[in-house]
């Protein structure tokens, strides 16, 4: 039986109807058919086992051969699939004519500025994915294309809108009455127009093996994705009033994916593409398979030290109120709550008269606490955190003053409550959080210059202290945090300081004690640091000025260097450069003597015995005052330097784009938005920009530019090499 004869299928055969269309393509001359090797070896000796056979056919431009031209309209056409693969082979396709584009409703999309994008995930979108099942606060199990429905809910509101599916979706899927469903091939469409809003949930990605063939083929796996998803999810979109230029209501559109979000914002110049709303964060997708097992005491090691990472940026989360590991581990964030010293307090009743701080928030906003002298366990202050600039200032306003070391006050860097623990008011047991990094110099090797050397991505305050001189500087210095952090944080960054000051030959009086015993040993340099005040109870006179004015000095590297920036704990504790390593297992005994259990006491049933703290009525007032003083700062002041960044980089001249850009992002960073909230932000404003499209492919670079700020990259010029 020939081929032609499968495909003609002269007597209208149900076997030959299923065979035809492949044996049509196979005797085709415009077609190529390709096939599995194993699977056509097999088909042709006649085995029954595993006898699917599976083809890829490839359209030709020959069969335009013979035609003196050809008109192919298609929107996006420079995206689909057949101008990549055409062109690929070699085919030259060029825009139709004047006479003809002039007859068109619109060659390119106006009104931009119209139209805000929403995007889901950063994750490429799949079935697979939309149907992965994350757990959510409480504990419970739910689809992550369940979070999206309820936050797109939210987003709309009570406005209709359309949107796009699967198939396996059913059409009340939003159980919205003003929720209308688009056919799935929504091509050329117009009764949808008095919609302003549409959604695409559909997953239109082709089988794995479908990207392995085209890329032999000359066509990338993305301009692949783009052909067969993003042209679909351009014509559901193509449905709503945007197809109406004259319609000046702003539109809303929410697809799942940055990627396409980005690849549709450069179809409508001035559109902003952000983050859908209250949806959070979603889980990556990671790779498919079962975790290997440790294949050796390095990736035993690796593995603990992953551990150990996600307990920390555990309790970064716990402390600030954030999710970027709770909401992915719920039960590591209980057990790591249970752990931490920080969320312990002792049962002390409430009495009149007593002195009782109340928590913090969940969202640690205070970035210290000041009392009036060394001997006073009551706070006289807790720093309102507004943003790293605000903060500095103050310190600068304190620096001028002229008065006794004893009479400038103390600070700690740690928020103490007094009720937490009953021994102590200002104790390690009282602290809630910490923020800043505070450290105290009594004069040895390393100048401040020096110390701002070796970590110059770093934003680090240096000032006198009142005892020092032109000819013996003493000096304190002060390295804002991006969040507040715990106990265990701050142990984890001393040593880093520390091991990053020895490996520049900078070392600690104990250290240099040591090596003194050793008689073969190279004296080493003094890095002068007070050792003793690594801890987070340790307290620090707050600025003034040196007994003589001109030894007085204030040094803010950092105020106008926008490469330096707060410490940034997630980069910290993601990227140690400690060798953190699993405690070795201990050794069994040759003998094992079995020991009596000894008796549990009985939980003690009456509260201990607290001594009273009594505040005095002017202290409590001005206490009082200062509360009121920040319940009107703090947002608002953040809120005024954010849209002073952002309304300077929309006053931008033309051909100043790229510097403006990222002083627009450093300006975010300062004003305290996170990397991931200045991404969000950039991904918004590039749109205000004069070229959108080069804004946006700037982000990369500038977030990874940014990235360094507060981090361990670079180091003096002794040493770049600070990884291990």
């Amino acid at each position: 039986m020939s081929l032609d004869k499968i495909a003609r299928n002269q007597y209208g055969d149900a076997l030959y109807a299923v065979l035809g269309p492949l044996a049509h393509r196979i005797a085709s001359e415009d077609w190529d058919v390709y096939a599995k090797q194993a699977e056509f070896e097999r088909l042709r000796r006649g085995e029954k086992t595993d006898a699917s056979l599976v083809t890829y056919s490839l359209l030709k431009p020959s069969l335009l051969s013979g035609f003196a031209t050809v008109t192919i309209a298609s929107a996006c056409m420079t995206e689909t699939t057949l101008f990549r693969l055409w062109s690929a082979m070699g085919a030259t396709m060029k825009p139709v004519g004047a006479g003809l584009r002039k007859d068109l409703r619109y060659t390119e999309h106006e009104h931009g500025d119209r139209i805000t994008i929403y995007f889901a995930s950063h994750e490429a979108w799949s079935k697979r994915f939309r149907d992965r099942a994350v757990e959510d606060a409480t504990g419970a199990e739910v689809r992550i294309l369940d979070r999206i429905r309820q936050a797109i809910a939210n987003l709309i509101g009570d406005e209709p809108f359309v949107w796009m599916g699967n198939k396996d979706l059913d059409d009340g899927f939003f159980g919205l009455a003003k929720a209308e469903r688009l056919p799935n091939t929504p091509h050329g469409l117009n009764t949808y127009q008095g919609y302003h809003a549409v959604v695409v949930l559909s997953a239109l990605n082709p089988p794995p093996a479908h990207f392995h063939f085209m890329e032999a083929h000359g066509v990338s796996g993305e301009e692949l994705r783009t052909g067969c998803y993003r042209t679909a999810v351009y014509q559901a979109v193509m449905r709503c009033s945007i197809r109406n230029p004259a319609d000046t209501t702003p539109k809303r559109v929410v697809v799942m994916d940055r990627d396409t979000a980005e690849w549709l914002g450069a179809l409508f110049p001035g559109a902003a593409v952000v983050p859908l709303p209250g949806l959070g964060a979603l889980p990556s997708k990671g790779k498919a398979g079962r975790p290997r097992q440790h294949a050796d005491a390095a990736a035993k090691t690796r593995a603990y030290r992953d551990v150990q990472a996600r307990k920390l940026l555990a309790q970064l989360d716990l402390i600030n109120g954030t999710s970027l590991i709770c909401a992915s581990y719920p039960l590591l964030a209980e057990q790591v709550r249970g752990e931490m010293r920080e969320f312990v307090r002792d049962d002390i009743p409430s009495k009149e008269g007593e002195y009782v701080t109340p928590l913090p928030a969940a969202s640690a906003t205070t970035c210290g606490t000041a009392y009036l002298s060394k001997y006073d366990s009551m706070p006289f202050e807790h720093f309102i955190h507004y943003d790293d600039d605000g903060f500095i200032a103050e310190l600068r306003d304190l620096h001028d003053r002229r008065v006794l070391k004893e009479e400038s006050g103390m600070f700690s860097p740690a928020h103490f409550d007094p009720s937490k623990a009953a021994d102590n008011g200002r104790g390690l047991d009282n602290i809630v959080h910490l923020r800043g990094i505070w450290l105290d110099n009594d004069g040895g090797d390393l100048t401040h210059a020096a110390f701002a050397d070796l970590f110059p991505y770093l934003r680090i305050v240096v000032w006198n202290t009142a005892s020092s001189t032109a000819a013996a500087p003493r000096w304190r210095a002060f390295i804002p945090t991006t969040y507040a952090y715990s106990l265990d944080v701050l142990a984890l960054i001393m040593a880093q300081i520390v091991k990053v000051l020895n490996r520049e030959g900078y070392w600690g009086k104990k250290q240099l004690e040591k090596q003194a015993k050793r008689s073969n040993t190279k004296p080493g340099l003094c890095h002068g640091f007070d050792e003793g005040k690594f801890n987070g109870a340790a307290m620090f006179y707050l600025p003034v000025q040196a007994r003589v004015a001109e030894d007085s000095f204030f040094i803010d590297y950092g105020a106008d260097n926008p490469k330096r920036g707060p410490l940034d704990l997630h980069a910290w504790i993601e990227h140690c450069i400690l060798d953190l390593r699993p405690e070795p297992e201990p050794v069994r005994s040759e003998k094992v003597i079995a020991l009596p259990v000894p008796a549990i006491a009985p939980a003690q049933t009456s509260a201990p015995a607290v001594k009273k703290r009594q505040v005095s009525v002017k202290l409590q007032a001005a206490r009082d005052a200062i509360a009121a003083r920040d319940a009107h700062l703090g947002a608002d002041r953040r809120a005024a330097l954010i849209e002073k960044a952002v309304q300077d980089w929309r006053m931008t001249p033309r051909g100043s784009g790229h510097a403006a850009f990222f002083k627009l992002a450093a300006a975010l960073n300062r004003a305290g938005v996170d990397l991931g909230g200045i991404q969000d932000k950039l991904w918004e404003e590039a749109a205000y920009g004069n070229s959108p499209r080069e804004r946006r492919g700037e982000i990369k670079d500038i977030l990874k530019s940014l990235g360094r700020r507060g981090t361990l990259a670079g180091g003096s010029a002794r040493s770049n090499h600070w990884w291990n």
